[in-house]
């Protein structure tokens, strides 16, 4: 079974073992057993559906024991799972690997067949994006980056593949702003990204000093302001209602008396005026103690309240109200 897919492994082996690893990234472990078990564990996947799983199962084969056939079945995958400039680069690779590659040549020319075939129906879909700096962000130390990729300057105005959906574009640079920007790309769309000039980061903020001595700052007034305020018009509102109904109660009084001289009253109308009297006299009482005692807060909280002047001197700060 391992032999289905390690067509052009010899020859991708024997470059890893020939060429020098100082100043680059060791290359990963060979694991022919473990790729082999993942190829087969993708095959399975694909069948039931789980395309993405899939893609990750034989990328990893792939990574752990390169292989034409491997590539192929990602190609094919990535594809499905609409990763176009994924695979189109893939089959790309199939197409070199498979004319490089070592043996038998009817399934090395069907596999170089098949690839052929993606790319001219896949080519048309890919989404291509064009990131363009202007030549005033063109400063020391700038790095552009296309979804985490590096864009270098060589790159730059030229319409690269990439797979449909959101890429996110970052430039950054030393002392300046980052310019962060997302496109959505569809299938066979193309977009161009511009990065502008960067404006400059501003200077951090200085943590603020003790002020200068004789220095007089005038400090905001608490909240206790327009608290005491609110409760001086309510206050007042309540002196308000107060004094209407007393002078109620002293009108209906002297209407009881004139149906009434008397201390004794057997005119129903007169005892009701009386009665009106003394329900408004009640009302009057408690309203007018309220917003007399409501207006008093409201005058206290108002001078606690006020704003205070902070006077620094050689001998201390003092407080002025």
């Amino acid at each position: 079974m391992i032999a289905t897919r390690t067509i052009g492994s010899l020859t991708v082996a024997a470059l890893v073992l020939v060429t020098p690893v100082t100043g680059r990234a060791q290359a990963p472990a060979r694991d022919p057993i473990a790729a082999e078990a993942l190829f087969e564990r993708g095959k399975l996947l694909i069948e039931q559906g789980h395309t993405a799983e899939a893609c990750s199962a034989f990328a990893e084969s792939q990574r752990l024991d390169p292989a034409g056939g491997t590539l192929l079945r990602l190609a094919l995958c990535h594809e499905a799972e609409g990763k176009l400039a994924s695979a189109w680069v893939e089959f790309l690779e199939v197409v070199r690997v498979s004319k490089e590659g070592s043996g038998e040549p009817a399934k090395l020319q069907e596999r170089v067949r098949l690839a052929r075939e993606h790319l001219a129906s896949i080519e048309p879909r890919v989404p291509r994006l064009v990131v363009s700096v202007v030549p005033a962000a063109r400063v020391a130390g700038l790095q552009v980056t296309a979804n985490g990729l590096p864009r270098n300057e060589s790159t730059w105005g030229v319409a690269l593949p990439v797979d449909p959906g959101d890429v996110a574009i970052v430039a950054e640079a030393p002392g300046r702003r980052t310019f962060r920007v997302t496109a959505r790309l569809g299938e066979g769309q193309q977009q161009t990204v511009q990065v502008p000039e960067m404006t400059p980061e501003g200077p951090a903020a200085a943590p603020p000093g003790p002020p200068p001595e004789g220095a007089t700052h005038a400090s905001t007034g608490s909240a206790l302001r327009p608290v005491g305020i609110v409760v001086g018009a309510l206050g007042v509102v309540a002196l308000g209602v107060g004094t209407y109904f007393g002078v109620h109660a002293i009108s209906k009084w002297n209407d009881a008396n004139r149906v009434c001289p008397g201390t004794t009253c057997v005119d129903p109308s007169g005892a009701s005026l009386a009665s009106d009297a003394r329900q408004s006299a009640r009302i009057a009482d408690v309203t007018v103690a309220a917003g007399a005692a409501a207006v008093v807060a409201g005058v206290v909280l108002y001078v606690v309240g006020a704003p205070k002047n902070v006077q620094a001197g050689a001998t201390g700060i003092v407080v002025r109200f």
